[in-house]
């Protein structure tokens, strides 16, 4: 599970055999020599966490990286006593520092409440990443198919979903050049901070009768407030993404700010069955 709110976040950066052997409850493994490669399994840069390490200079290292990073809620722990005055556990660890992106959590839950059940519903993530929010539709019991233009990312996502026990399948996939999806192949059709004009009627189309699109990206005050992106290409318009749904019944829709820095276009919606 996710590590909730108020609960101290514990990333523990020490050989997996040591961590295997006692950790603190709630605490979550990623050996410090693996740390730049997953550091996508970490929770929100502004998110306090507690990184921990037997070795003193192996947790200042970790610290030093991740404030590299931006991430300066950082608290570095080290010593056996910091570690006894816990309460600790033995064996894998069920917990996870990351989070998917808040509106897919927000439409596994209307999916439920749609559909009653999510088993045996599939799933497409297009410009997927490093697959978090693959991992977590797997996690609710979707079968995912997971796109994305970089093999590297799709690694990653791979590795992701594999480490918490489901399958994503994932497909090196350029939508950009090649818009076509198959026509009514998807109960769930996702897709974050991605925006490529001609795919949308394609995307729309590849959502069964009564299955549910999710799209967050950014919008044209992106720009305006916070410099970035920079191409208009990459910007939804006011009340833009709803254009592409017309005929569909919206079930969210949100224009604002959806995180620090983040202006957004947030959307879930049903296809009329």
């Amino acid at each position: 599970m996710a590590n909730e709110p108020g609960i101290e976040r514990i990333l523990d950066v020490r050989p997996e055999s040591a961590f295997l052997e006692r950790h603190r409850v709630g605490a979550v493994n990623i050996p410090l020599e693996s740390l730049s490669r997953r550091i996508h399994e970490l929770p929100p840069p502004n998110a306090p966490l507690t990184v921990y390490d037997e070795n003193r200079t192996r947790a200042l290292w970790a610290k030093s990286r991740l404030r590299a990073r931006g991430r300066t809620n950082v608290v570095a722990a080290d010593g056996k006593s910091w570690l006894d005055a816990g309460k600790t556990t033995s064996g894998p660890s069920q917990d996870r520092l990351w989070q998917p992106h808040a509106l897919l959590n927000e439409a596994v839950n209307v999916a439920r409440q749609c559909w009653g059940r999510v088993d045996r519903k599939v799933a497409l993530d297009i410009a997927c990443g490093t697959g978090r929010d693959a991992a977590f539709l797997a996690m609710s019991g979707f079968t995912v198919e997971a796109w994305d233009v970089l093999p590297d990312a799709l690694e990653r996502c791979e590795e992701i979903a594999k480490r918490h026990g489901v399958s994503v399948r994932a497909r090196c996939r350029d939508v950009e050049q090649d818009t076509t999806i198959e026509p009514e192949q998807y109960d769930l059709v996702c897709c974050f901070n991605f925006l490529h004009r001609p795919l949308m009627p394609h995307l729309a189309g590849a959502v069964r009768r009564g299955g549910l699109v999710v799209y967050e990206t950014f919008t044209d005050a992106q720009k305006s407030l916070f410099g970035k992106p920079k191409r208009d290409a990459f910007l939804l318009k006011p009340g833009e993404l709803t254009d592409y749904f017309a005929d569909w019944e919206i079930l969210v829709y949100r224009e604002g700010l959806t995180g620090p820095r983040r202006h957004a276009a947030s959307l879930i919606a049903r296809r009329p069955s």
